[in-house]
């Protein structure tokens, strides 16, 4: 879960059952914290970054101005994610709380779920995903009790389980399909697919669908006349706008150029 705030105090005490990550975005914030018998105090600015570990009782206070964003993260993702780092050999995850730190990894990731947040397009969904798989990996590498371990070593998906997974995903294209619909399909762990299908095909599969859409539509703008928002609702984007931005992202043309090129190629 996502929650962005401005502008707003706070004075409470509670427990929650999910990890916290707090980025400050803008201006700045008093803080006050107080967890396990600890105490800190200070003033928030931009790209400054609060861990809080779940079920921990805590006491937060906090007032003046400006912007962050929480993210909140099961401990269950953490567990599995970890868990299949791991193949499956490991004791609960506990993550080590940090309070008012920076962490450029973090930041960016937070900025891009926030971002996903707000677009509510369909792929928006497995692109969160991704970015939550991408923050939970690093939150068990620098700030958990397994932060020494060894990073996780490459794995693949056999060949016929790569194969369900494409076409699976081929069919799916126009849909709001998930890394987890995918990862069901092959009755695995969404982490362990998401693992193995990169060390199969090199990229993560969330890439690997944005990609195959806009293959897609290069095909539909190439070969048919559908009006644009059209093409863009075909190959699982609910918006005009949103399908325009990744496209030029990913060829350097807006659709319109992309079709206009390729007609006056011909």
């Amino acid at each position: 879960m996502v929650e962005f705030y401005r502008d707003c105090e706070a004075d409470f005490t509670a427990v929650f059952a999910n990890h916290g990550i707090r980025l400050h975005l803008a201006g700045s914030m008093d803080l006050y914290q107080r967890s396990e018998g600890k105490a800190l105090q200070t003033e928030m600015h931009p790209g400054n970054i609060s861990i809080s570990p779940a079920v921990v009782p805590k006491s937060i206070q906090y007032k003046r101005g400006g912007e962050f964003v929480l993210v909140h993260i099961a401990p269950a993702l953490v567990q599995e994610i970890a868990a299949d780092m791991k193949d499956g050999s490991l004791d609960v995850v506990e993550l080590q709380p940090a309070f008012c730190t920076r962490d450029s990894h973090i930041e960016r990731l937070c900025v891009q779920l926030l971002e996903e947040y707000r677009n509510s397009d369909l792929a928006s969904g497995i692109n969160a995903e991704a970015l939550v798989t991408q923050l939970s990996v690093h939150l068990i590498r620098r700030y958990s009790n397994l932060r020494t371990s060894e990073n996780v070593e490459s794995i693949k998906l056999a060949a016929r389980a790569l194969q369900r997974a494409i076409d699976f995903i081929e069919s799916h294209l126009g849909s709001d399909v998930t890394i987890g619909d995918v990862a069901k399909e092959l009755s695995i762990s969404t982490a362990h697919f998401g693992h193995a299908f990169r060390g199969s095909m090199g990229v993560p599969p969330h890439r690997y669908i944005v990609e195959r859409r806009i293959e897609l539509a290069r095909t539909l703008l190439r070969d048919t006349l559908l009006p644009i928002a059209t093409v863009a609702v075909r190959v699982g984007f609910s918006t005009h706008a949103h399908f325009c931005v990744v496209f030029q992202r990913t060829t350097g043309f807006k659709p319109s150029q992309y079709r206009k090129a390729f007609l006056s190629g011909r």
